[in-house]
């Protein structure tokens, strides 16, 4: 939980943060980099569904997520309710984390007291781990005088409200953990490697803050854990979707498509010549997003998976300088209009196309190939 995790802090801030041990990457998970065993999120990233963690879950390994709860004593993250029912659904222990202002005991009292709260109204399973995020300069600046804030800030939730803890921080200012503790270390090298196991002797190693996924727009932190503490205390909130019959079962054969066999002859080549209407827009995912339900398949379409950023779109009906709005009628921009197919699913005569720094939209094959 990096300088973007911060309500009140600007991109600036950063940079200093850079002295206390946080390295900027730009790095995709791998066979080459450390595991994904956890994420974690705040309203950085939006709100995150299920379908995004369960993706996360079944094609990267993830154990757990740890989402922003709470900041100081008057910030309430909006994503946190949705982030854990949202985990508890995919299958992958849920936690929280608190961005710590206080610089004494009674003042981490009342900001634990205030993050108990708002976890138990967001829906925190009692048992889950409620850290302390620890990273502003004036906190590290005082060193091991911060533990005792620290270990108040830990003993208050427990007391108060039933959950684990631990400090997290940077690298460089692991010395306001409290001693005798393990805690979960950011420390970002310029190439990480799989076979690194950076403060192995605490609970998790954050390695990155510039994880991307598949299945979601934006940077995500990815984590490594060397011990059960983020994936205890939540077993019975957990419901693993996509369990595996007890009996063997053939899967089923999907054929191509017709449409998905002409773009598969085009060399999976495909230009949208065709303007559509936006039937929704929202803003979703940190953007606005229009659907149209014959690009989406149907009425059932998902932001996640079927909304289009208004960025790639040109607004036919009111131009580009003007809020769009249902019922207008729109068009891919240059650059947007043509390129190449990334994927198919034949059972939803789906098209899978990556579009840049928005990652992957699915568009219903027959209306992409309509002219």
């Amino acid at each position: 939980m990096n300088k973007f995790k911060q309500a009140l802090v600007t991109t600036g801030a950063f940079l200093a943060f850079a002295g206390i041990g946080y390295v900027a990457n730009d790095d995709t998970v791998s066979a080459n980099t450390p595991r994904v065993d956890m994420i974690d999120v705040s309203n950085h990233n939006g709100a995150m569904t299920t379908p995004e963690f369960t993706y996360m879950r079944n094609n990267y390994g993830l154990k757990a997520v740890t989402t922003k709860i709470s900041e100081g004593i008057g910030f309430h993250d909006w994503t946190a309710k949705g982030n854990i029912a949202s985990a508890k659904q995919s299958g992958v222990y849920i936690n929280g984390y608190h961005y710590l202002h206080a610089t004494t005991v009674a003042g981490a009292i009342q900001e634990a007291d205030y993050a108990v709260n708002m976890a138990k109204a967001d829906g925190l399973p009692v048992g889950a781990v409620l850290a302390v995020d620890i990273e502003n300069q004036n906190q590290i600046a005082m060193g091991r005088a911060m533990q005792p804030v620290a270990k108040a800030f830990e003993n208050e939730v427990a007391r108060y409200g039933g959950y684990r803890s631990t400090t997290y921080t940077g690298g460089s200012g692991i010395s306001v953990s409290p001693d005798g503790e393990k805690a979960w270390i950011a420390q970002y090298p310029y190439v990480p490697t799989a076979d690194m196991k950076h403060y192995s002797t605490e609970h998790a190693w954050q390695w990155t803050s510039n994880q991307r996924f598949a299945s979601s727009l934006g940077r995500f932190d990815a984590n490594i854990l060397y011990d059960n503490f983020f994936t205890a205390g939540t077993d019975k909130d957990a419901v693993v979707p996509n369990v595996t019959p007890t009996k063997p079962v053939k899967p089923a054969v999907n054929h191509d498509t017709s449409a998905i066999k002409k773009f598969k002859n085009a060399g999976n080549h495909f230009t949208a010549y065709k303007s559509f209407r936006v039937d929704k827009i929202a803003y979703v995912n940190g953007m606005w997003q229009a659907i149209n339900f014959d690009m989406a398949g149907g009425k059932d379409a998902n932001w996640t998976t079927n909304g289009i950023p208004l960025a790639m779109l040109d607004n036919i009906t009111r131009g580009n300088y003007r809020a769009t709005q249902v019922g207008d009628t729109v068009k891919f921009k240059a650059g947007y209009n043509h390129g190449t197919i990334d994927r198919y699913d034949n059972s939803s005569n789906g098209t899978g196309i990556v579009e840049g720094r928005y990652g992957m939209i699915w568009y219903n094959a027959n209306s992409l190939l309509n002219k």
